[in-house]
């Protein structure tokens, strides 16, 4: 697709930004939750700990988030 079809229907780039959007934010987030619910019910870590532990994974989802979307932006269709 090509930037004159996008300026044909901004509809379907509106879709499909926000569909790129929701995407590089559950990439992002799901990690953080999953490690803080692990390491707080799971491993029965302290509270600090599991702070601590989810916000390195949050960093580290971060980092390929932003790799992720640096590729979404060079795709040819931009999803």
């Amino acid at each position: 697709m090509s930037q004159g079809d996008d300026k044909k229907n901004p509809m379907e780039f509106i879709g499909r930004m926000y569909a790129v959007a929701t995407l590089l934010a559950v990439i992002i987030a799901v990690p953080a939750v999953v490690v803080a619910v692990v390491a707080h019910y799971v491993l029965h870590t302290d509270t600090i700990i599991t702070l601590g532990s989810s916000l390195v994974a949050f960093f580290v989802s971060m980092g390929f988030g932003i790799k992720l979307s640096k590729r979404f932006a060079r795709a040819k269709g931009g999803a």
